[in-house]
């Protein structure tokens, strides 16, 4: 019997031996805005510039200047009336701006203002309630390095510009906003 036990602890002591210790599991540390606005496809500049200033038609017969925007961060969403991947984008940045307009002011640019009836047929069947301001004769796609759409420019609350994300995102990720918010400085 005393032999058996003696064999018993033996064998149970030098398992443990040879049992790899286990460290308790910790999970991964979530991402940091400038990770996530890494992954976003976010074009950041190494300083600040000041956003080129515009005043642009609105679909709905106003006029917009950015001036008028001062004091919020501007979200500017550039896109054409062939674009089919701006007319997807357009209803994903709509409901990102939900809830969101009293902290930033978020604009679309039809790049094709002088189609403004193709446009406004467009903005009635996809019911964009955003404003639609309309590029006709102006070098806002110049001045705003418009070279694809759709293209979102992000412009601080002190009027400099200060990322840009071109091509298809899904603006109704909460990613999409922390975006917004890490680059402008809000909170």
């Amino acid at each position: 019997m005393k032999k058996g036990v003696f064999l018993l602890l033996t064998v149970f002591g030098t398992a443990s031996f040879f049992m790899p210790s286990v460290s308790p599991v910790r999970a991964a540390a979530p991402p940091s805005p400038s990770e996530i606005c890494e992954s976003f496809g976010v074009q950041m500049f190494p300083t600040k510039r000041e956003a080129p200033p515009f005043t642009l038609k609105r679909l709905d017969g106003g006029s917009t200047t950015l001036s008028e925007c001062r004091g919020k961060p501007v979200v500017l969403f550039f896109w054409g009336t062939w674009c089919e991947a701006c007319k997807e984008d357009i209803l994903l940045f709509e409901k990102l701006a939900e809830g969101k307009k009293d902290q930033a002011y978020f604009l679309t640019v039809l790049v094709d203002g002088e189609r403004e009836k193709r446009g406004r047929q467009i903005v009635e069947k996809l019911k964009v309630t955003l404003p639609v301001l309309m590029v006709v004769k102006e070098k806002v796609i110049d001045t705003y390095e418009v070279r694809m759409i759709p293209m979102v420019t992000v412009i601080d609350e002190q009027g400099a510009v200060v990322g840009k994300i071109i091509g298809q995102r899904d603006w109704s990720k909460p990613e999409a906003w922390t975006v917004i918010k890490w680059l402008t400085g809000l909170r």
